[in-house]
């Protein structure tokens, strides 16, 4: 029978592994005003992964450029390059098409746009039909990146 000493010294180690454990979690990303909490998809050649709830809002994106649409609103691309930060898809490149004034998905995990293929946006399985910045999402909405 333990001693009364250990007795209460395994509640003590009990809380230090859990205070441990609780710490070596990262912690979710904060959210702005504007933000929203989305999933979030990618269908490449040989990759394909689907996360969790993707914290996203508008903001300037790769090169520097405003990704919001209306102005106001979280995108296609910006969710999936928040989903990129926050569960680490492999990196997402994009250029900046000057005459459409939005960004084209050239590469996602290393599956890149080539010939005829180019990455297609899908907000809760309908094709966008504007450019990935210039499309609203919403709160709940299922983003889906496709290489067709």
């Amino acid at each position: 029978m333990p001693s009364a000493l250990a007795r209460r010294a395994t509640p003590v180690i009990a809380l230090g592994l859990g205070l441990a454990l609780a710490l070596a979690v990262p912690p979710p990303a904060l959210a702005s005003p504007g933000d929203v909490r989305v999933r979030v998809g990618v269908t490449g050649g040989p990759y394909t992964a689907s996360v969790g709830l993707v914290i996203t809002g508008p903001r300037t994106l790769l090169g520097g450029f405003y990704c919001a649409a209306d102005g106001l609103s979280p995108t296609p691309l910006t969710a999936l390059v928040d989903a990129d930060e926050q569960y680490g898809l492999g990196g997402v490149k994009a250029r900046w098409d000057t005459k459409a004034q939005d960004f084209v998905v050239t590469e996602i995990h290393g599956d890149v746009a080539e010939g005829k293929k180019k990455w297609n946006a899908y907000v809760n399985e309908e094709k966008i039909k504007k450019g990935p910045c210039h499309t609203a999402i919403k709160g709940g909405d299922k983003v889906r990146w496709t290489l067709e």
